[in-house]
């Protein structure tokens, strides 16, 4: 006969499980975000043929990696490749043709943007705890400054300028797996080599390409140049 104290145990333990099975759907909910910060705008006259992205500046950032001398030299550049790479390859996907480019190399007045920016800061957080616990242990954190600029108007002040921030909080490990996101993939091979930067920090390039793309989807919808079903909302750091 199943006695009372074994009814009331046999009911903690199932409200146990259920809890617990909450928690973790609701990690896996907010285990990573990226958000856009307007900072200044400016109309520019037309909707440009094409798109060029220079590395973003690593010199003003904060990065608390576990890397020093020449290994932290090889940590941004391979970041620098990581943002480029991801920003060419999701720009030219979901909204127009979009090429990398070298700051060096000088600008001719034509109908195109120039994507520049600045990582502000760069956490790596825990691998191990990310990679084997997961569910916010050993989050990440990535925040960038954009800069926009219309190589057929004034190719020395921008345009557009807004911020960008967010991390990762949970990546595919022993615990919360998941599917291969082709994104991630692409700027992954553009990270061969760092180290173990792939993951957690990969993750949140690849958020924060897709965050650029959408805001300046944003501008061109807003703008008449775009059609309803190409926009992309980006997400607000209001929202």
């Amino acid at each position: 006969m199943t006695t009372l104290i074994e009814k009331d145990s046999a009911t903690m333990t199932l409200f146990a499980k259920s809890a617990t099975g909450l928690a973790v759907i609701l990690a896996l909910a907010s285990c990573a975000s990226v958000s856009v910060q307007k900072d200044a705008e400016q109309a520019t006259p037309q909707m440009p043929q094409k798109i060029y992205v220079a590395d973003f500046g690593t010199a003003h950032g904060k990065f608390k990696v576990d890397r020093e001398g020449t290994e932290l030299v090889e940590f941004k550049q391979n970041l620098q490749g990581m943002m480029q790479t991801g920003l060419v390859t999701d720009l030219t996907h979901r909204l127009i043709s979009a090429a990398p480019t070298n700051l060096a190399q000088g600008f001719q007045p034509e109908n195109a943007w120039l994507i520049r920016g600045e990582f502000t800061k760069v956490n790596q957080g825990s691998r191990l705890l990310r990679g084997v616990v997961g569910f916010g242990a050993g989050g990440t954190k990535m925040e960038t400054t954009v800069y926009v600029y219309d190589l057929n108007q004034n190719s020395n002040t921008p345009f557009l300028t807004f911020s960008t921030t967010g991390g990762s909080n949970a990546e595919p490990g022993a615990v919360t797996g998941g599917a291969t996101d082709p994104l991630v993939a692409v700027i992954g091979i553009a990270a061969s080599g760092a180290g173990g930067i792939a993951h957690g920090l990969t993750e949140d390039t690849a958020r924060t390409t897709r965050e650029i793309t959408a805001e300046l989807s944003d501008y061109m919808y807003r703008s008449g140049w775009i059609s309803k079903d190409k926009w992309i909302v980006p997400k607000s750091l209001s929202e």
